[in-house]
């Protein structure tokens, strides 16, 4: 430990907070379920760790030939660490906390729109209603072309975010390009909470109701309870609940969320870990709010975790017939993660206090009530629907119900038409000879028209003409909603019995195979 004594003290320091809160952590884990301490063989291990580490960034931080960063050196020999664990387990430094509050808080201090990058521009894509910008008259396809008196061009789209988010009650300075205005548009707008609604529900035809969770963030489940309830009141016989996309949130919406279904005292879902403390089942406490009708359950590749505990449950107790494309699981996300609080922190506010920074550990593993685990396999669905990959590119443009997007421009199609066309054909085509090119087409190079100095960036672009989106439709939505109108006219299978419904189901006449796609920006 000699090397250790003769080190800096302002170095020491650093290091000690970056290395020893992580490991105090995983040292408190494990006191707080074994109730003991690690032992003289444990505690030499990491001292000889400490001082080869110290060694190690001190002849980084002496020899490297740029100067280096402390701060940045050792976070990221803090994120090296859970490089040697699952793809789940991180370090989160203050930021990315907070992000993953905002996430599953579902609501965050900010102007309520919804933004992206189109034409090179910062465009809006909608309002949020009932927002600071929807009260003030922000518009669809309004471009921010300052930010408090910043530039936008070129600005990446996060770093738009981030400056548009901010504690509520704060102001943010908008200037907007609105087509058609003489000048620019200037806004005051005052932060405000925002809420993000995680579900979306709306009466389809026949008396079916549709139910979309697009994640699972702290309101979802009362918020499902409360469609639910209106869309009975409505005369609903019948739900599809769509969870495509959905990559899951808090473990307790989706178990809030599936006891909806789930009889009274009946599992939902289990883990199992390493510590005796992360063995746990979770049954249904309370009666379920559906009964009597028949349910289908849409999932693709994209739902994950928390939606895979929904699915699994309802799967396993017959209660739902789980919809998805042909062969293909959902994403197979089935581990907890734990966020651990550390008590030291490597950043400060602007006050001088440090800010909180976690550790995300995989701390277990979840299985459906029958037993089958979900980790790295997922959850097969009862009915496969054939799905090109045109169909499902034209349904992350478009959106499921209930997303903001913005409409594919003409522009787009054309371009996007071409591509397709002249794929087809360089398919079709033979090997060409060595040194040989095939042209398919004779395009004309693009020539980009030299900006003026005095010519703001924005000035050249106008609204696009929007492409025709009348062919759109959503292939795996219709087909579930086709199959339940089938079993409906049927009426021969009582409710729980999905095995039944299922097999009724893949009897019926296959979709269409071709589906004109249509690309919006979400």
């Amino acid at each position: 430990m000699n090397f250790w004594r003769k080190a800096p003290k302002a170095d020491k320091t650093l290091f000690v907070w970056a290395f020893v809160c992580l490991m105090l952590s995983v040292a408190m884990l494990g006191a707080k379920e074994k109730n003991a301490i690690p032992d003289a063989s444990e505690d030499e291990e990491f001292l000889r760790f400490v001082d080869v580490a110290a060694e190690v960034y001190n002849e980084v931080r002496g020899k490297y030939v740029d100067e280096v960063v402390p701060k940045d050196v050792l976070e990221g020999a803090l994120q090296g660490m859970f490089s040697r664990l699952d793809e789940h387990s991180q370090y989160m430094d203050p930021s990315t906390l907070e992000n993953l509050n905002k996430d599953t808080g579902g609501e965050f201090g900010g102007i309520g729109i919804h933004i992206t990058t189109r034409q090179g521009l910062l465009t809006v894509i909608a309002p949020i209603p009932g927002s600071p910008s929807a009260a003030l008259g922000v518009m669809s396809w309004d471009r921010i072309i300052e930010i408090d008196g910043q530039t936008t061009e070129n600005m990446p789209l996060q770093e738009a975010v981030d400056k548009l988010t901010g504690p509520p009650g704060t102001k943010v300075k908008v200037k907007i390009y609105r087509e058609g205005e003489t000048q620019p548009l200037e806004f005051e707008i005052t932060r405000a909470i925002i809420k993000v609604d995680s579900v979306y529900h709306k009466m389809l035809e026949d008396n079916v109701g549709y139910l979309r969770i697009a994640r699972f963030s702290e309101t979802t489940g009362a918020d499902a309870r409360k469609a639910l309830l209106d869309m009975k009141a409505e005369g609903m016989k019948a739900l599809i609940m769509d969870l495509r996309y959905n990559t899951g949130g808090l473990l307790r919406e989706s178990i809030e969320i599936s006891n909806l279904f789930v009889p009274k005292h009946e599992m939902i879902v289990s883990t199992k870990g390493r510590l005796r403390s992360q063995n746990k089942e979770y049954r249904a406490t309370e009666d379920p709010l559906i009964t009597g009708m028949p349910i289908f359950v849409l999932v693709n590749e994209g739902s994950a975790s928390a939606s895979e505990i929904v699915a699994g449950a309802l799967q396993d107790h017959h209660l739902a017939v789980i919809v998805g494309p042909a062969g293909k699981n959902t994403f197979g996300k089935g581990s907890v993660q734990t966020i651990e609080p550390l008590r030291h922190s490597m950043y400060d506010d602007k006050d001088g206090n440090p800010k909180d920074s976690a550790l995300r550990l995989t701390t277990a593993r979840y299985y459906t009530p029958s037993g089958r685990t979900i980790h790295h396999i997922g959850i097969t669905p009862d009915i496969g629907i054939p799905l090109n990959i045109d169909q499902e590119r034209a349904l992350l443009r478009h959106g499921l119900l209930g997303d903001t997007s913005i409409q594919m421009t003409q522009e787009e199609k054309e371009a996007e038409d071409a591509a397709k066309e002249k794929k087809a054909l360089n398919l079709d085509q033979e090997p060409a000879e060595e040194g040989v090119q095939v042209n398919v087409h004779d395009e004309k190079p693009a020539v980009e028209e030299e900006k003026k100095d005095d010519q703001p960036f924005y000035s050249k672009v106008k609204k696009p003409q929007m492409a025709d989106d009348s062919n759109y439709h959503d292939v795996l939505l219709d087909e579930a909603l086709k199959q339940l109108k089938i079993y409906m006219i049927l009426d021969g299978t009582r409710q729980g019995d999905a095995t039944k419904l299922a097999k009724a189901a893949q009897e019926a006449p296959a979709p269409a195979a071709a589906v004109t796609p249509d690309e919006t920006t979400n």
